[in-house]
């Protein structure tokens, strides 16, 4: 998952809102009952600050239905309103993927639920839970029983729909409802793979090089880092705590504009605050 691709999704007109998720520059996912009846709605992607972190939520750009789900199927899919542009420019294709495994697989998902609205703006939840490929075998979600902090109220879960869910580095659904009858922290997804079930959806998908790539399983999702890729991250981190707070390096060598090599100090420093992050 990549916070880059994450969208905020509202509509004045009808005060609904959610989430969603870019697949491609041009192509992004959310549930079909967030969009339900709509046109389109506004969406809004994080920027990135002077260190390449997260920043400020960027403007609002008006988007598209291209395609709806049938009833069965809570998935859709969204475009720019301007058929030349582009949400993002800078992102490659996702791979879309189904579970294989009846072992309980670790995801994740990140969105905008009503809980974390503070007065001035709405902002994420990040959690992490466990899903079964065995739970709802006849029908077209996934459940996911989340492990992290969540919502105390199944009305403040509102906002969270359309939020990708991932299993490791493939996409494998989208948030779409709180079963009413499961316990305290349960969740459902609509499966990604069953886009490739639609003829116009799919259609869309392969115009944009979205794939549907092997399925995956726990032993894989297991091997890779539980954040995910940190390539990068240790000295980015560093970059903006060694610029902004301490100017220059412990030997004597400006930090700010270096961009191409660590000082000796900059690697030192990485080494230390990162020598239990995972690789």
């Amino acid at each position: 998952m990549e916070w880059q691709r994450i969208i905020e999704l509202h509509d004045r007109r009808s005060g609904r809102f959610g989430t969603g998720y870019l697949l491609a520059p041009a192509l992004a996912l959310t549930a079909r009952h967030v969009v339900e009846g709509l046109d389109g709605m506004q969406a809004r992607l994080f920027e990135a600050d002077e260190d390449g972190l997260p920043g400020a939520i960027g403007p609002r750009l008006e988007s598209r239905v291209v395609w709806s789900g049938p009833p069965d199927l809570d998935l859709a899919l969204l475009a720019p309103a301007d058929a030349a542009a582009s949400f993002r420019e800078d992102v490659l294709p996702v791979l879309i993927a189904r579970l294989a495994d009846r072992a309980a697989v670790r995801v994740d998902a990140l969105g905008f639920p009503r809980a974390m609205d503070s007065p001035a703006h709405a902002d994420t939840l990040h959690v992490e839970a466990l899903v079964s490929a065995w739970s709802g075998l006849r029908g077209s979600s996934l459940v996911l029983e989340v492990q992290t902090a969540r919502p105390n109220a199944a009305d403040a879960w509102k906002g969270m729909s359309g939020a990708a869910v991932f299993a490791g580095d493939r996409l494998i659904g989208a948030v779409e409802a709180v079963p009413a009858l499961l316990a305290d922290g349960a969740l459902k997804a609509a499966r990604a793979d069953l886009l490739f079930s639609q003829e116009a959806a799919t259609a869309l998908l392969s115009a944009s090089d979205v794939r549907l790539s092997d399925p995956v399983d726990a032993a894989y999702v297991d091997a890779l880092p539980r954040a995910g890729d940190w390539s990068g991250v240790r000295e980015q981190y560093v970059r903006a705590v060694v610029t902004k707070f301490c100017r220059i390096d412990h030997v004597g060598i400006g930090v700010r504009g270096v961009s191409d090599r660590k000082t000796p100090a900059l690697a030192a420093y990485t080494g230390q605050r990162f020598s239990t992050w995972p690789e």
